[in-house]
């Protein structure tokens, strides 16, 4: 049983307004704009907060309506739309990939064969060649089908065989993949015949009422409701450049298992900080050997002192325009944190929402599972585990990062709980920070959910009953029986919870 209304909650252990003030003093301190939350709890959406300013300069708050842009976790439905065809019958995840497009995508090194699996889990050999990789004002100019083909077969314009492509054999080694990603896309368009935005709508928003979901922003109507980025510059959160060429470096980039050395981006080298020398010693193959608390060792409320190199100058809040990219199933999904805790929730409930299926329970368990696990242990299909480092916990989701964006989907499998964090802000240790005090918060919460009169868990014809009862002045006033929340109990509370049963 699930529902998109909640919510008045009890709270055990921890205050509710203590987490809010938290929350707002986090982002006070890193100058986030923005921030949406949603805590989904036994398959149910049940807490919901927003706080900041979509767009500073107009004075447009963050509500219940404000588009974020997703970065990565846009990944997680582009996976789930292929996931539709594969139950579909219509390939298998072994299969050469070249069986379904119309060119072909060849390691330049090897004769392997790239297949779904491998892309799904990153070890496809493909690799991001950011000098190719342009951003733009607005959607892209290109059509993504093209623009891979261009990136990945040897006479097109976007090609190079080194910086395009790993030194590794397909399926052997991991290398995150943003390419990878949207060519799952585009094999969605191929396979289904239909444009993946659309293929989108129809097979994974529609069925689970996610109403503001957009790939384009050609699809929105009003831009004032979608997030502004913010970038803020200097600072608390960011480090002196270890070249001494002056240049300011995320200080969330020390430890995370990527190599920032020379030549990466922002030219940022990063090797003279305690965690990132193993970060470039072998490459950083391993996204998962930082924790991304500096340097792990203090809990999540502060900062190790030799992370916080200073120098950096004073801090600056930059504002962006909107933008886009030409492989953009890989990072441009544009939703509300309640429309993306509805497709959440759906994993939770083993491919349901609202009695809505978008995929077998069969699907999802292979999703979770680790394909190879002596590449990647933690890496599922698109979707990985982390271990927090925080009361043990281990999670399950996507995080995203991008120009002015943060975000955070993680599901607690053992708790049942998923939390999302979504932010017009590059503050990774911050949103983390956030991350984990809601998931303790939600963890130490028993949670009601509106509509649920007599507190089983469960909407049915008994809390029908107790409705009528208010009404007819046998039973005491009840506010999980306001549906509508107008202040009064009667006829259309009743119709809006008949709608709900009926709609489970």
């Amino acid at each position: 049983m699930s529902h998109d209304k909640s919510v008045f909650e009890t709270n055990n252990y921890r205050d509710e307004e203590e987490l809010i003030q938290f929350i707002e003093d986090t982002m006070l301190a890193y100058l986030i704009p923005g921030l949406s939350i949603s805590i989904v709890k036994d398959g149910n959406i049940v807490w919901e907060e927003h706080f900041g300013y979509a767009n500073i300069d107009e004075n447009i708050v963050v509500d219940e309506n404000t588009l974020f842009m997703l970065a990565s976790i846009s990944k997680t439905v582009t996976a789930t739309a292929l996931m539709q065809l594969f139950e579909d019958g219509l390939f298998s995840l072994d299969d050469d990939i070249d069986d379904y497009l119309p060119f072909d995508v060849n390691h330049p090194d090897y004769l392997t064969p790239i297949s779904f699996k491998m892309l799904l889990t990153h070890t496809s050999g493909i690799k991001d060649n950011w000098d190719v990789m342009p951003y733009y004002d607005g959607d892209s100019e290109l059509e993504l089908g093209y623009y891979l083909e261009q990136y990945l077969i040897p006479e097109g314009e976007f090609y190079g065989s080194n910086s395009n492509f790993t030194n590794s054999m397909p399926g052997t080694n991991y290398i995150y993949s943003n390419i990878g990603a949207a060519l799952i896309g585009f094999l969605v368009e191929e396979i289904s015949s239909q444009p993946f935005n659309d293929y989108c709508n129809e097979n994974i928003f529609e069925p689970l009422s996610m109403n503001n979901a957009f790939w384009f922003l050609s699809e929105i109507e009003n831009l004032d409701q979608v997030a502004l980025p913010y970038e803020s510059i200097g600072g608390s959160g960011y480090v002196d450049d270890c070249s001494g060429d002056g240049d300011c470096c995320p200080e969330s980039w020390i430890g995370d298992g990527f190599a920032d050395c020379e030549n990466q981006e922002w030219d940022c080298d990063l090797t003279c900080y305690d965690n990132d020398g193993g970060d470039c010693g072998d490459g950083g193959s391993d996204p998962y050997c930082g924790d991304g608390f500096c340097n792990g060792d203090e809990d999540y409320y502060t900062c190790p002192d030799d992370c916080s190199g200073g120098g950096c100058g004073e801090v600056n809040l930059t504002e962006y325009m909107h933008y886009g990219y030409s492989d953009y199933p890989s990072g441009q999904l544009r939703t509300t944190s309640n429309n993306l805790a509805k497709f959440m929730a759906a994993y939770i409930n083993n491919g349901i929402y609202n009695g809505n299926r978008i995929l077998e329970s069969e699907t999802v368990e292979m999703i979770k599972s680790i394909p190879y696990p002596d590449i990647d242990p933690q890496q599922g299909l698109i979707w990985y585990y982390k271990n927090t480092g925080v009361n043990g916990r281990t999670l399950f989701g996507h995080n995203g990062g991008d120009i002015g964006v943060t975000t955070e989907m993680f599901i607690s499998i053992s708790e049942n709980i998923g939390v999302i964090v979504l932010t017009n802000s590059s503050n990774y240790n911050a949103i983390i920070q956030i991350e984990n005090v809601v998931f303790d918060f939600a963890e130490e919460t028993n949670f009601t959910i509106l509509g649920d009169i007599n507190v089983d868990g469960i909407i049915n014809i008994l809390d029908v009953i107790l409705i009528v009862n208010i009404i007819l002045g046998i039973n005491d006033f009840d506010a999980l029986a306001d549906l509508n929340g107008d202040g009064n109990i009667n006829i259309l509370d009743i119709v809006a919870l008949v709608n709900i049963i009926l709609s489970n």
